[in-house]
C-alpha cells in the first residue's frame, strides 16, 4: 500500500500475464461459439432432413389409408372390425348389404353366430332387422395387434350352397332318368308276379289254397311297394334333413328293430358303444333308415352262428368311423365297384337301391362310405362328421374355428 493509503498499482508484467488470460479465455470463447454454430447448423439440417422424411411417410400412410379404404369399399366379402368389447367399430358396404343394416356400434354377438353342423369353416348369422333372416357364410378372424380387437371377414355362400343342392337334386335326377329302363324291370316284374297271384285267387279250391295264394299277392305288392318307396327317397336323398340325434339313440333303435331278426336266423349282432355327447346331423328315422340297409344286407349274407358287428371309435376330431361287418361270402371283385350305384343288384328280389340310398344320404349329411376289403366278409365303413353343439363366440377373445 501506498504512503497515503491507496491500494499499490499493478505492475507491468501482472498486466501482461492478465491480457494473456483475458485473449486466452476470448479465444475459447469464440471457438466454443463456432463449435456451438456448427452443431446447430447440423442439428436443424437433420430436424430439416426428418421433417422431410416425417411428411413423406405422413403422405405415404394417407395415400394408403386411401387405398385401404377404397380397397374395403370394392372388396366382394364383408368385413367387420370389432373392439376389444366385440362392438362393430366399422364395416364396409358389403358387409352392411349382407347384414342387412348398418350395425355399427352393435354388438356383434347380437348377430348370435353359430357354427354349421360338419363344417368347421361355415357358420350360420341371423340378419335383418329382426334377426330372422339365416344367412350361411364362411368366417375368418384375425387379432389386431396392440388393441384388442378382431377383423371378421364373413363371405356368403347361402346361394352357393342352393346351387349344390340343386346340382345334387339334378344329379339324382339324371341317375334316376339313366336308370328307367332298369326302373320298369324292377317294377314291372314284381307287378306282373302279384297280378298273376290275385287272377288264382280262387276260394272254391279250399281256405287253405286261398290263404297261400292271397299271401303270395300280399308279399309281391309288398315288394312293389317297397320297391316305390326306395326309389322316392333316392330321388328325395336327404334334402329335407335337419337338427340333429344322439348317436346312443340311434343304435337303441337299431338294436330294437333288428335284433328279433338277427335272432330268428341265429347271427349275433354285435353293437358297439357310443359316447353320450355324439351326435349325428339328421333324425333318428332317417338314420334308422339308412344303417338299416347296411344291416339288412350284412343279415341276408351271413351264415347261423355267425356274427355281425357294428363298431364305433371317432378317428379324428369331430369325425366318426362307423364299421359294419359280416363275415359271409363277400363281395366279388367284379361287382365291388357298382355296389353303389343304383339299381344294381346281385340277388333276384333286391332294388338295387338300398346301398344308393345310404351312399347319398351319407354324403349330403358331409361324410363318406366306402368298402373296405377283409376277408372273410364284408366291411363297409363310414366316415360321419359328428354335430357339434353350436357354441356363442366370446367377446374379445374370437377366434377361427
Amino acid at each position: 500500500m501506498s504512503d497515503d493509503g491507496s491500494p499499490p498499482l499493478p505492475d507491468a508484467s501482472s498486466l501482461i500475464e492478465a491480457f494473456k488470460l483475458f485473449n486466452q479465455t476470448s479465444q475459447e470463447l469464440t471457438e466454443a461459439y463456432g463449435t456451438l454454430q456448427q452443431e446447430v447448423q447440423r442439428l436443424s439440417a437433420e430436424l430439416a432432413e426428418a421433417n422431410v422424411r416425417l411428411r413423406a411417410e405422413l403422405q405415404a400412410k394417407e395415400q394408403m389409408r386411401e387405398r385401404l379404404a377404397l380397397l374395403l369399399e370394392m372388396l366382394p366379402g364383408a368385413v367387420l372390425v370389432v373392439d376389444h368389447a366385440a362392438l362393430i367399430v366399422e364395416m364396409n358396404p358389403e358387409a352392411i348389404r349382407l347384414l342387412g343394416a348398418d350395425l355399427r356400434g352393435s354388438d356383434w354377438q347380437t348377430l348370435q353366430p353359430r357354427p354349421m353342423s360338419g363344417s368347421g369353416e361355415e357358420w350360420l348369422l341371423l340378419r335383418g332387422p329382426d334377426r330372422d333372416q339365416p344367412v350361411q357364410v364362411t368366417l375368418a378372424v384375425s387379432a389386431l395387434p396392440g388393441e384388442g380387437g378382431q377383423v371378421i371377414l364373413l363371405q356368403d355362400v347361402t346361394a352357393a350352397r342352393a346351387r349344390e343342392e340343386a346340382a345334387q337334386r339334378r344329379e339324382r335326377l339324371a341317375a334316376m332318368g339313366e336308370t328307367m329302363a332298369g326302373l320298369a324291370h324292377q317294377l314291372r316284374t314284381p307287378l306282373a308276379t302279384a297280378l298273376l297271384s290275385v287272377s288264382h285267387l280262387q276260394f272254391e279250391r279250399g281256405p287253405e289254397h286261398f290263404a297261400r295264394q292271397q299271401q303270395r299277392s300280399l308279399e309281391r305288392l309288398q315288394h312293389l311297394d317297397a320297391t316305390i318307396d326306395a326309389m322316392l327317397r333316392f330321388l328325395r336323398g336327404a334334402e329335407q334333413e335337419s337338427g340333429s340325434v344322439a348317436l346312443i339313440a340311434i343304435l337303441h333303435a337299431l338294436q330294437r328293430e333288428w335284433d328279433p331278426h338277427f335272432r330268428q336266423k341265429n347271427v349275433t349282432l354285435e353293437i358297439g358303444v357310443a359316447r353320450d355327447d355324439w351326435f349325428l346331423t339328421g333324425t333318428l328315422a332317417a338314420w334308422v333308415s339308412v344303417l338299416a340297409n347296411v344291416l339288412h344286407n350284412a343279415l341276408l349274407f351271413s351264415n347261423p352262428g355267425q356274427a355281425v358287428s357294428m363298431r364305433l371309435e371317432e378317428v379324428n376330431r369331430g369325425i366318426l368311423r362307423l364299421s359294419i361287418r359280416d363275415f359271409g361270402p363277400g363281395i366279388a371283385e367284379a361287382d365291388q365297384e357298382r355296389i353303389f350305384i343304383p339299381f344294381y343288384t346281385t340277388r333276384r328280389d333286391g332294388t338295387g337301391l338300398g346301398l344308393a340310398i345310404t351312399r347319398n344320404f351319407v354324403v349330403a349329411m358331409g361324410g363318406s362310405i366306402e368298402l373296405e376289403k377283409v376277408s372273410p366278409g364284408t366291411c363297409l365303413v363310414l366316415l360321419l362328421p359328428l354335430w357339434q353343439v353350436a357354441q356363442p363366440l366370446p367377446s374379445g377373445s374370437m377366434s377361427q374355428e
